[in-house]
């Protein structure tokens, strides 16, 4: 019986965020015991009105300057996107990124738009020229 106590002795002194952990994404590290004290302590501090939110993303909560924007490369999933499937959207979207003061990741963008249409055309004069070749 001293046990559970020293459990919920435990479970008092930890954050609400670590509480919510516990109960949530940790479940099969802690004994039965240590996580129905972990549970009580979290529906004790609920009832008492605390609340707790995550802490956002350092990325999320830093703007950046016009500078910083400016420069910052294109991701490469986008140039691997635009590549393969060049289209109407990526242009819309390279200027949009240049709007918002991305202008390497629109320059860019344009860029791989014009590979990824190179591509495709040299693909069609490829089969075109097998097509010759194979008829003769």
């Amino acid at each position: 019986m001293s046990e559970k106590n020293n459990f919920g002795e435990v479970m008092k002194k930890r954050s609400f965020a670590e509480l919510t952990e516990i109960v949530k994404k940790k479940r099969d590290d802690y004994q039965p015991e240590a996580l129905a004290a972990a549970e009580t302590e979290l529906e004790k501090r609920k009832a008492a009105g605390e609340k707790w939110e995550a802490p956002e993303k350092e990325e999320i909560k830093k703007k950046l300057s016009p500078a910083e924007k400016a420069v910052l490369p294109l991701p490469l999933f986008w140039k691997i996107v635009t590549l393969i499937l060049p289209g109407l959207l990526n242009l819309t979207m390279a200027r949009n990124l240049r709007a918002d003061g991305y202008t390497k990741q629109s320059d860019d963008l344009w860029r791989w738009f014009f590979f990824g249409l190179l591509f495709y055309v040299g693909l069609l004069v490829a089969l075109f020229v097998f097509a010759m070749i194979v008829d003769g």
